[in-house]
């Protein structure tokens, strides 16, 4: 959102308010009584809650990726070799120590967005200034907090659960909460978060604040999470046949260009739009993720597609174009050939190649491009697979189909290229409407759609985890590769993360660690 970013740079000098002193745990902080007085204050606040998923070089997206896509089948770290993001290595191959830095990099940032949002929710009932705009930004908060549990609780299992401002002394003694209080927390905040306006209320200075679909689509993964397809149902239902306020682009491509950005299909995006150079709110996760060859890009090519993702895919599948960037590809007004050679798999993720032309005039650092964090399509999918799950597996071919049809229809030539080293050869007869009705059969179909059609989005862990195959398919992977790459993976410890040592060692051990670490 213009506004909110356009105020970072308050954001960014009022720190001093917010960080931590060096003997406080990082979700830890003390508040002041005497600032959080009136509306604006609690504006500014909530804008500091925001910036917790974008701070530059601590970035939440390129946790979200490594450990989303990195440990699983769909990617492999890629870098300079093996002691380049070396926990990344250690995560992907499941060999994961207690002070791995990408485990505690998500502990910080998820606590810190908690922290703040605690401020909001807990001084905006009293703050001077318009009641209903108070209570909008206390749900906005809520949402993001929820957010923040949501990816702890997935991850972690087990966590301390904060609920409001504390003292740094007290916030010491609180223990791991069980994973179904955690998930019932989630869940209180979302549903009152499910008041906030629907996404067309905002005007263009607002548009990227968090709404009733972002914290409804939350409810419904956090739902199915759980296990409980029938309250997903009736969440998803709202969201897509009574609420409507999201549709499908036309074209799959469109979703990373730069004039669709926050479009129809937009459930959540993290704002990183600059609007003025000289306020750092780019984001730098594009540079990690790009050709290390190439002038105008050279990356650091980490999060690299697998031949297995791509092997997913129909040969005739449009979308292969725009989850995969490959030798020979060129994109308009370049003078150089993407070159891969040194990806491990000849691939380099296309969602987030931002195009030189795109870049002109920004530092490599500080790229203006939003991270598309939740697309409507992923809604779809989730619908299809409850509905399947619930019995209802003619319903569930509609929004299945939905999601291929556009996939089918999908331009395989990109517009922002002008050299494709493979052009998808599409026909009539290309991705048809699936027919199947064993709910077996059709429940594996879906899981396979969700695979090509969110690929290298960052969600293919928190799917694997839900479905409760997580093992199964990495040890798969190792074996039919011949691979470290989930040869080393237990059922018992690694559908999560262990709780981060120096945390466990500021609390004096009142936290436990996860079985196996």
């Amino acid at each position: 959102m213009k506004k909110i970013i356009l105020i970072i740079c308050w954001a960014l000098v009022g720190l001093g308010l917010y960080s931590c002193s060096l003997d406080e745990p990082s979700y830890g902080k003390t508040t002041s009584d005497n600032y959080y007085q009136k509306e604006s204050d609690i504006e500014q606040a909530l804008t500091g809650a925001y910036l917790q998923l974008r701070t530059t070089w601590n970035e939440y997206a390129l946790n979200h990726y490594f450990i989303g896509d990195c440990t699983t089948d769909d990617a492999l770290k890629g870098g300079g070799g093996d002691g380049d993001r070396g926990e990344v290595r250690d995560l992907a191959n499941f060999t994961v120590y207690t002070t791995n830095g990408e485990v505690g990099r998500r502990w910080e940032i998820l606590y810190r967005l908690i922290n703040r949002c605690n401020d909001v929710i807990y001084y905006a009932p009293n703050a001077i200034g318009d009641k209903e705009t108070l209570t909008r930004y206390a749900n906005e908060a809520k949402a993001l907090r929820a957010f923040g549990y949501y990816c702890l609780v997935t991850t972690f299992g087990e966590v301390p659960l904060l609920t409001e401002p504390m003292l740094p002394a007290e916030i010491l003694m609180v223990p791991r909460s069980s994973v179904e209080k955690v998930y019932e927390f989630i869940i209180e905040d979302l549903n009152a978060a499910s008041e906030l306006p629907a996404k067309g209320f905002y005007g263009a200075e607002d548009a990227y604040r968090v709404t009733r679909g972002f914290a409804k689509t939350m409810l419904a993964k956090t739902y199915m999470f759980k296990g409980d397809f029938s309250l997903a149902e009736a969440v998803l239902h709202d969201i897509v046949e009574v609420d409507k306020d999201y549709s499908l682009l036309s074209d799959y491509g469109m979703n990373w260009r730069q004039e669709y950005e926050n479009g129809t299909e937009s459930v959540f995006e993290i704002s990183n739009k600059v609007y003025d150079k000289t306020i750092a709110t780019g984001t730098n996760v594009p540079h990690f993720f790009t050709s290390r060859r190439v002038s105008g890009y050279q990356g650091y090519g980490f999060h690299v597609p697998t031949q297995d993702l791509y092997d997913a895919f129909d040969a005739d599948d449009p979308r292969i174009t725009y989850v995969f960037t490959q030798t020979g590809d060129r994109y308009v007004g370049d003078t150089e050939d993407q070159d891969n050679a040194e990806s491990q798999s000849g691939y380099h993720d296309y969602k987030m190649t931002v195009p030189m032309v795109e870049k002109t005039g920004f530092d490599v650092w500080m790229i203006s491009y939003n991270i598309r964090l939740i697309r409507y399509s992923d809604v779809l999918l989730m619908y299809a697979e409850v509905l399947n799950e619930n019995g209802k597996s003619m319903q569930a071919l509609t929004y299945l189909n939905d999601v291929r049809r556009r996939a089918r229809e999908t331009n395989p030539l990109d517009p922002r290229r002008d050299k494709q080293a493979y052009v998808p050869a599409v026909t009539s007869s290309s991705l048809p409407d699936i027919t199947e009705t064993n709910k077996e059969k059709l429940k594996e179909i879906i899981w396979h759609e969700r695979r090509c059609e969110l690929a290298m989005e960052g969600w293919r862990r928190d799917d694997l985890m839900r479905q409760k195959r997580f093992g199964e398919v990495m040890r798969g992977y190792a074996a039919k590769y011949s691979t470290d790459k989930g040869a080393n993976f237990q059922d018992s410890r690694d559908y999560l993360l262990p709780i981060p040592q120096g945390e466990r060692d500021k609390s004096q051990n009142v936290l436990s660690q996860n079985p196996g670490y």
